[in-house]
């Protein structure tokens, strides 16, 4: 008999600790400070490599890299000029009159990173380029300065991503912040990090794991998170827009005269001022949380 209960008591103390390193483990991804490959030692290379300014009109720059801290910046007039960091036997640059590439293909990092030197590139672009910027990268940060003529394309496996301004932004990112200063549209795939957007006309976001913050929308919006916070400051919809959260809650600030159809299976739902008659309606869904408006 007394085997019978320490056996009950082993299977609830089991199924406790499983529970909480359930919780524990969930919570971690949803602050997307886990799971970053063990970003242990990584250092950007001081091994200058390619200093060049290029007179020829890009209207094309694509950047294919492995374990790279990438830039892409403003210069001071109109040539464009290509600052790298790294191994030589690694890197390979090719241009035509319309394109400039760039590929680095040394080895990723897998694990953990001891003392592994990631490659350094600085791009400058004449503030005015309107063209394409397209970045692939597996391992390391990336940052884009504000060029709100051209359109960027970035896929990034894990690392953070800061754009301060484009025309239209694609970001595909499996581990690591998203943050968009400006945009006229913006579409974001996340697995786990926060995405933080201040101005954009469209957005439309799907995350699994982090918050989604967004200080100003001024036409449509479509958002779709599994695991975290949902709050957007200011939104003036032109076009029906859908908000959609399985756990988290769910806060808007001002809006513009919507109709406002929300539901929550697990929490509150709180709106300061629906407008039937409105032809535009922002249709919210939450799983398990609360949705507030305080418009």
């Amino acid at each position: 008999m007394k085997n019978k209960k320490w056996i009950v008591a082993l299977i609830i103390l089991l199924t406790i600790l499983m529970v909480v390193l359930t919780i524990t483990f969930v919570v971690l991804l949803k602050n997307g400070s886990a799971f970053k490959k063990f970003k242990i030692g990584l250092q950007s290379s001081n091994e200058l490599i390619i200093d060049k300014t290029y007179e020829e009109k890009f209207n094309m720059i694509m950047i294919e890299a492995s374990t790279s801290e990438i830039f892409i910046k403003k210069s001071d007039g109109d040539t464009v000029r290509a600052i790298i960091y790294g191994k030589k036997e690694d890197t390979k640059v090719e241009t035509t009159l319309d394109a400039f590439q760039l590929k680095i293909s040394e080895e990723s990092c897998i694990g953990f990173c001891f003392q592994q030197k990631a490659a350094k590139v600085e791009i400058y672009l004449p503030a005015d380029f309107n063209g394409n910027i397209a970045i692939k990268n597996e391992y390391g940060d990336i940052f884009v300065d504000e060029f709100l003529n051209a359109q960027i394309n970035i896929e990034e496996d894990c690392g953070d991503v800061k754009i301060l301004g484009g025309n239209i932004i694609k970001v595909d990112n499996n581990y690591g912040d998203i943050e968009i200063e400006k945009s006229n549209v913006s579409t974001i795939k996340e697995d786990c990090g926060d995405v933080i957007i201040s101005n954009a006309h469209d957005v439309t976001v799907e995350n699994s794991y982090g918050n989604i913050k967004i200080q100003s929308v001024d036409n449509y919006l479509h958002l779709k998170n599994d695991c975290g916070d949902i709050e957007i400051n200011n939104i003036h919809l032109k076009k029906n827009s859908y908000i959609k959260d399985d756990y988290g809650d769910i806060k808007i600030g001002a809006t513009n005269e919507l109709f406002i159809d929300a539901k929550t299976d697990l929490g509150k739902v709180k709106i300061n001022n629906n407008y039937n008659q409105s032809d535009i309606i922002l249709k919210i869904e939450n799983d398990c949380g609360d949705i507030e408006v305080n418009n």
